[in-house]
């Protein structure tokens, strides 16, 4: 165990910076590039090209460990307090530990509290946050599959489930077959809900079907959970194109459905720019060629399921469509509820049936889940279930109201500009990219200021999700476009490549591509360690 310097003023005020920096850069793989990639051009393009992933691993971290930058990026709390590198000999007073979990909150909340972070923090009320964390205090030691102790967690996830079919239109499913019944589980996550999709459309693949080597069509717009998802599952995937939209491509997407085929995918709307895939006309193929299909509306669902009731021109992504076979939403996003929920919604009981697993021949007992976590948290039941009833109807669709406004407003600031443009027309992110220059200068500005967009590539962009925090603050648009057009003055005048620009939309001219996997790995590997890693 380290014992380090003591805590002083100068200490947490290089914390502050050193955070902030970070938490500014547009990505993890631009950053990583940004504190690494300087280091690497002595190396030969051709030289790094034949090196194994170990040995670039193992450059990687070297050059990790001498850059002080990058180090104090990762670990800028190693001066401040104790570094624990095996357990402590001596308890810690509960005091003591509290005061440094809350001295890290006080730094790590300033910046997303100023509106000038795009996504992540969806809610943005400390009140709130308050409000759920006492809901899930109640339930924090409670294991979830142990409902014969708490009963409750049942009337929990029933109602979240009911709720969440509802804004859905869940029961258009039974109107259309009585026999049939929609239904849904509450996950960890975005990425859980979407592999518990993609495993169950396997599943229903190969027992109603005969399939042996399924495959799943994904359009390159959808989330790479999906992508990850079909590699843990031994799916094949097919990608499609997106049109000049920024929408799946339909046409590609049924041209390559095969007898192999147990579902394809659409976003509603996609990560990149918050557009919502053609899901109606996806709907007609999954229908006609009797395939599975997947909205995934984790992030936008629960905020664009509000739009219609406003009166707000939005397609229908939900269950009236007869081909929409499951939807995720994230509950821990626009659902405004604590990190690690999300919903999973299946068009059937039967179709959500292939995701449980069950033993019955266990020496433990029997045993059954819903899928392929066990444990979860009974107080992450509780508190979505408190955020979903205590907002309702009326809550939630007077926040989308207010999110929409701001969206709106934010996109006629860079329509006013000529040198930028808009992708696509998203009813929650404002997506930016331009002709007249690299777009990526323009975030480089936007940086020294304050604000951390969320990077695009293919085409170069970068876009602002807008969120809770940009609600409350009310000077959030003249701050932003005050910005924005001085990036843009910026952005003209400037020769060289953008700090920011490296990975994203055509890679740095020193660094071979085979490179980038190797560093994001390093980077993951160092973001479990302690220091000195």
């Amino acid at each position: 165990m380290l014992k380090l310097c003591f805590y002083t003023e100068d200490v947490e005020e290089r914390c502050r910076e050193m955070l902030f920096l970070y938490i500014c850069s547009m990505s993890i793989k631009k950053y990583i590039e940004k504190k690494i990639v300087k280091h690497l051009p002595a190396l030969a393009r051709a030289v790094q090209r034949s090196m194994d992933d170990d040995k670039k691993i193992k450059l990687i971290l070297g050059e990790m460990r001498g850059n002080p930058e990058m180090v104090d990026s990762l670990f800028p709390y190693r001066d401040k307090y104790t570094v624990n590198t095996k357990m402590p000999e001596k308890s810690s007073s509960k005091e003591e530990v509290m005061k440094q979990i809350r001295e890290m909150h006080a730094i790590e909340s300033a910046p997303w509290k100023s509106g000038k972070i795009s996504g992540s923090f969806y809610h943005g009320d400390q009140d709130h946050y308050d409000f759920l964390n006492e809901a899930f205090s109640y339930y924090s030691q409670v294991n979830s599959i142990q409902r014969d102790v708490c009963p409750s967690l049942t009337k929990y996830e029933g109602e979240i489930i009911a709720m969440t079919l509802d804004i859905f239109n869940g029961a258009a499913v039974n109107k259309r077959n009585p026999e049939q019944k929609a239904s849904g589980s509450l996950t960890t996550g975005g990425t859980d809900s979407i592999y518990q999709s993609v495993y169950s459309h396997r599943e229903w693949g190969v027992d109603k079907k005969g399939i042996t080597q399924p495959e799943i069509i994904i359009p390159i717009s959808a989330h790479p959970a999906f992508f990850k998802s079909a590699h843990y599952l031994n799916l094949k995937v097919v990608t499609a194109k997106i049109d000049a939209n920024y929408q799946a491509d339909v046409n590609d997407m049924e041209s390559k459905i095969t007898a192999n085929t147990v579902m394809i995918v659409g976003s509603a709307g996609n990560y990149g720019h918050g557009i919502i895939d053609p899901i109606e006309k996806l709907s007609d193929i999954a229908v006609k060629h009797n395939v599975g299909l997947h909205v995934d509306g984790c992030l936008g669902g629960f905020i664009l399921a509000w739009a219609e009731p406003l009166g707000i021109k939005c397609p229908v992504f939900d269950f009236r469509l007869p081909g929409v076979t499951a939807i995720s939403a994230d509950t821990h996003k626009y659902g405004y509820s604590l990190k690690g929920t999300s919903t999973l919604l299946f068009s059937s009981e039967e179709l959500r049936r292939y995701q449980y697993y069950g033993q019955v021949d266990w020496p433990g007992g029997i045993y059954i889940s819903t899928g392929f976590n066990g444990s979860k948290s009974g107080g992450l039941f509780a508190a979505t279930w408190a955020a979903m009833v205590h907002y309702g109807k009326e809550g939630y669709m007077k926040r989308a109201k207010q999110i929409f406004e701001v969206n709106t407003r934010l996109k006629n600031v860079v329509c006013s500009i000529p040198e930028l443009k808009l992708f696509g027309d998203s009813l929650f992110i404002t997506a930016i990219g331009s002709d007249a220059f690299k777009i990526y200068h323009v975030n480089d500005y936007l940086k020294t200021k304050g604000w951390r967009m969320n990077g695009q590539q293919h085409p170069d962009g970068f876009h602002f999700c807008i969120t809770g925090p940009q609600v409350t603050n009310p000077n959030i648009v003249e701050e932003f476009e005050k910005d924005i057009k001085a990036a843009v003055e910026y952005a003209k005048v400037q020769k060289g490549d953008p700090k920011s620009a490296a990975m994203y939309g055509g890679a740095g001219k020193e660094i071979d591509p085979s490179m980038y996997l190797p560093m994001l790995t390093a980077y993951t590997d160092v973001t479990q360690s302690t220091y000195p890693f």
